[in-house]
């Protein structure tokens, strides 16, 4: 009770600031603008100044409350089920964390104390995104795809035709959970492979001289590739793009998350494989996609529940 008795007496302006750093409150339990901004700190800090800038602030804020709430409701609903996370499975989750920033877990909590990051915020967001991954386990089950629906996706793709491209790559590793410093670093080795390759450097002595990828000796070659073979945003883009042309820096997330840059160098038709090759394919397609659908309208089912009341 110490430490809130002095809450107690504060002037009448100094309670309304308070209220005033909400950013909202999820079944009664209050989310501070402070927390908001610790868990998007990194992109923060790399906005520039000016209307430009402030516009990107407001909606990192909106993303970073976003996921925040959706954090609350999850936590909330794993422990009605009894669901929580072994203090020796956060143990391992905080040191793999810390070595995909080169460090020890004592090296890891003072860099992130450097940058205003309190070790206990980084163990309570590590609990609650694990606590989803469980939750959703518990919740989301894959459905059963017929064979009804493999044949008509099937013959979508044999309607449409499918090509498979050649390109190279340049990957520039920023997993999540790095340190701002840290981010800060790899996303300007990032800008310095893109600068070189828009200045006319051949991509594969770029890709050789700054890559982290496993195809960096070879120059970023990754040779011929279908559809789905890479994570979406870099699909996306590889088959958006025509022979010769080079991509722009694509983010992604995750523990294998960075920053990647594309060149394509071939593309070719395929003919269509035989039913019977691709329908456990096609099938364990349809299956994830089912999943990434409940799984948005599970958390939506959670939101509709709830009383949530946003601020920011």
């Amino acid at each position: 009770m110490k430490k809130l008795l002095p809450l107690l007496f504060l002037p009448l302006a100094a309670r309304a600031e308070i209220k005033e750093r909400i950013a909202a409150v999820v079944n009664g339990q209050p989310i501070a603008v402070s927390e908001v901004e610790e868990r998007v700190a990194p992109e923060l800090a790399r906005l520039a100044t000016g209307p430009a800038g402030e516009a990107q602030r407001k909606d990192l804020l909106h993303r970073g409350l976003e996921q925040l709430i959706d954090e609350r409701l999850v936590e909330s609903e794993a422990s009605s089920l009894g669901l929580d996370i072994p203090e020796e499975e956060l143990q391992h989750l905080i040191e793999s964390l810390a070595k995909q920033n080169g460090m020890d877990v004592a090296q890891f909590r003072e860099a992130i104390a450097q940058q205003g990051i309190s070790y206990e915020t980084v163990r309570d967001t590590l609990r609650r995104q694990q606590l989803m991954v469980r939750l959703l386990q518990y919740r989301v089950k894959p459905r059963k795809v017929s064979d009804e629906e493999v044949q008509a996706a099937y013959a979508n793709l044999a309607a449409e035709g499918d090509v498979e491209v050649r390109a190279r790559h340049i990957y520039i590793a920023a997993a999540d959970g790095l340190t701002p410093a840290r981010l800060k670093a790899q996303e300007a080795k990032a800008q310095e492979a893109l600068r070189r390759v828009r200045a006319g450097e051949t991509f594969a002595k770029v890709a050789r001289d700054l890559s982290e990828g496993p195809t960096a000796k070879e120059g970023g070659d990754m040779g011929y590739f279908k559809r789905g073979q890479l994570q979406p945003a870099l699909d996306r883009a590889a088959f958006s793009l025509q022979p010769g042309q080079v991509s722009d820096l694509i983010r992604t997330s995750g523990e294998h998350g960075g920053w990647h840059l594309l060149l394509i160098e071939d593309r070719r038709k395929l003919p269509p494989k035989p039913l019977v090759e691709v329908q456990e394919e096609i099938r364990n397609r349809l299956a994830n996609d089912s999943i990434l659908k409940e799984r948005e309208h599970y958390l939506a089912s959670l939101r509709k529940s709830a009383q949530i009341d946003e601020k920011l």
